[in-house]
Order: C-alpha cells, then structure tokens, then sequence
C-alpha cells in the first residue's frame, strides 16, 4: 500500500487479510453479494427466461449469481463445474466467500440439485470430505481415460422425480485447462483437460442450459500474444452458441 505526500512517495506496510477484522470482510463481502442478486434480479425483468453468462473474476462471482438464477426460476439448478480444483472448503482461510469455497454455500443453500466436478487436479482430504458431505460427483484427471465416454454424453432432464429442478449451470475455470494450452492463470496445475475435450463435454451435453460463467482468467500470468485471453474467448463464443441453440435464439 502506498501513501502520497506531496511529491514523494512514501511506503506503507502491506494491507492483508489477516489484519481485517474477519467481520468487517463478511459486511463487505455480504454488500458485493447483495448488489449481485440485486442487478440479476433487474435484468431479470427486461427478458425472460433469464439466461446469463457471466465473465470473472475468480469464483467467488458464482455464488451470488446462482443464488439469483436458482430464486428467480423458483428452483434448483445442476452443476457442471469444470476446475482443477473443487473450490469447496468450508471457509478457505476463515472466509466462507473464498473463491475456494464457492460451492459450498451453494449446496448449503440448496441452489444445486446436482454438482458435476471435471477436471479436478489438486484437492486436500477436506475436499473429497465435502464432496462426500454434498454428494458431489468429483472426476480427477487421474481417471479421465475411464470417465471420458461419461463425461463426453452426460444427459441432463426434467423428469418425474426431480420436477423442481429448472436447468444447467456450466462454470468453467479456466485453469481446468492443461498449462500448455491455457498457461494466463493464477493457479497452474499440469496435466489438465485439452480444449477438444472441453469441447467434447459441452458439444454432447444434453440439457436446458440456463446459466453460465468463465472464470479465473489472469491476464497478466498469459502469454505475449494472449493465447489465453484467445482461449478463454472461444469459450465465451461456444457457451452462447450453446445457449442459443438450445433455444432457438441464435
């Protein structure tokens, strides 16, 4: 943190988590959320359904708009959450608005019917504890051979048992991506998914896909000639592609 005092700079200490009283970060953080639900709700009205996709930011915008879209279309949604890591800690170093514990108050809150985690990569004991805790099907890279043909023709629908249930979300991570292909992100993790099987997953999907966001793009961590930012905006392109064919508006 930096302090002007005329025309001289003067350095401060370095302002961390750690020196904020945990509950003025909830107030602030509970104050982001509120404004989120508030703006959906507003666009909301202008066209309905309301089918939003969402550019991050790291995960923690996902929370807020799920619990948006869930109210608005009066129910649950199913997760396919596309990651290297499963971003379900209770309170990731003591918030529970981390971008690593996004998903749990989302199952907490009953948002999500379903939670599909693909790409996982890197996950602690607390991770596969809250998996088991929600239910979550978690697919680690270690196993993509055996899953991929699972994981390539997964059928989402409405049917007698689940009548409350109102669509898909798709959160796509962009760090589920191998490095190679995808190195603009704050947390690299070797040996993920190739675009064609990204594509493959979303190309073959059969489902009312009614939300959607990118996320956790790091421009400054990507490549000269920005093959992330290329990479991450061929996402966006085949996320709305999806959404209008589903529906008939593209």
């Amino acid at each position: 943190m930096l302090a002007m005092r005329g025309r001289g700079i003067n350095y401060l200490h370095t302002l961390k988590a750690a020196n904020v009283p945990a509950e003025l970060i909830k107030r602030g953080q509970d104050r982001v959320i509120d404004a989120s639900l508030t703006l959906i709700r507003e666009r909301a009205k202008l066209k309905d359904p309301l089918r939003p996709l969402v550019l991050g930011g790291d995960h923690s915008i996902s929370f807020p708009v799920i619990r948006a879209v869930s109210l608005k279309l009066g129910g649950p949604v199913d997760i396919l959450h596309l990651d290297a890591h499963p971003d379900i800690y209770h309170a990731f170093e003591g918030n529970i608005y981390s971008h690593a514990s996004s998903f749990t108050p989302i199952m907490e809150g009953g948002y999500a019917r379903r939670l599909l985690q693909v790409g996982i990569r890197s996950i602690t004991s607390e991770g596969r504890e809250q998996g088991k805790r929600f239910g979550v099907e978690q697919y680690e890279m270690r196993n993509f051979s055996r899953d991929r043909h699972l994981l390539e023709n997964l059928v989402h629908f409405r049917d007698a048992k689940y009548i409350v249930w109102k669509g898909v979300y798709i959160s796509i991570d962009v760090d589920c991506l191998d490095p190679a292909i995808a190195p603009g992100v704050s947390h690299i993790e070797p040996g993920g998914l190739s675009f064609r099987d990204v594509m493959n997953i979303l190309h073959n999907l059969q489902g009312d896909v009614v939300v959607a966001d990118v996320i956790e793009f790091n421009p400054q961590r990507d490549t000269v000639d920005g093959m992330t930012a290329m990479v991450a905006a061929k996402l966006v392109r085949e996320l709305t592609a999806k959404i209008s064919r589903i529906h008939g508006t593209g």
